[in-house]
């Protein structure tokens, strides 16, 4: 009686594991891997009366500046299919950023928001730690939304020209991601 008893129970077991992977292994099969490679343009102002990027909290009686210590920065800066004031607008950088002790290195955090066509409401979110000064800086993709679900990645931000009069930045921003 116990043997029956063991065999049912194994019976029941081995298909409900056959019936989950019946239904699991379809749906993986209809998910493939992508890659997507694409450069956008942030067009980013620290200041002036179209600020996209400025400091928001520092320490009491100190300048909050990128090179302090413990400065928050917020930004939220147009992103363009080309490096042009003039390109078409297709979506924003929004984030922010917290300076290291050493005043060179910074925590960034921030969302690649889509609004154009292709990906409009997709993401791909983004974050790392870097000498904020270096020509070249490299930030993991953590994840994304939309189109880009479940991105895995890096992103490099490149400064391509700063102009101190008008405090504008012009910002390439390399992303390399797989999703699904």
């Amino acid at each position: 009686m116990a043997t029956r008893t063991n065999f049912s129970m194994l019976f029941l077991v081995v298909s409900g594991i056959v019936m989950v992977m019946l239904w699991v292994l379809p749906a993986k099969a209809d998910g493939e891997l992508r890659e997507t490679n694409m450069t956008v343009y942030f067009q980013d102002y620290s200041g002036g009366p179209n600020a996209s990027s400025l400091p928001m909290v520092g320490f009491p009686g100190k300048i909050w500046s990128v090179t302090d210590f413990g400065t928050l920065l917020v930004t939220d800066d147009r992103m363009t299919e080309g490096p042009e004031l003039t390109s078409a607008t297709i979506g924003r950088g929004q984030g922010i950023s917290v300076t290291g002790l050493d005043g060179l290195n910074a925590y960034v955090s921030f969302s690649i928001v889509f609004t154009n066509e292709a990906y409009n409401g997709s993401t791909i979110e983004v974050q790392g730690n870097s000498n904020q000064f270096k020509a070249v800086r490299e930030y993991g993709v953590v994840s994304g939304t939309g189109k880009f679900r479940y991105a895995r990645g890096y992103v490099t931000v490149e400064t391509i020209s700063y102009d101190r009069s008008t405090y504008y930045a012009l910002l390439r921003v390399n992303v390399s991601v797989r999703h699904y």
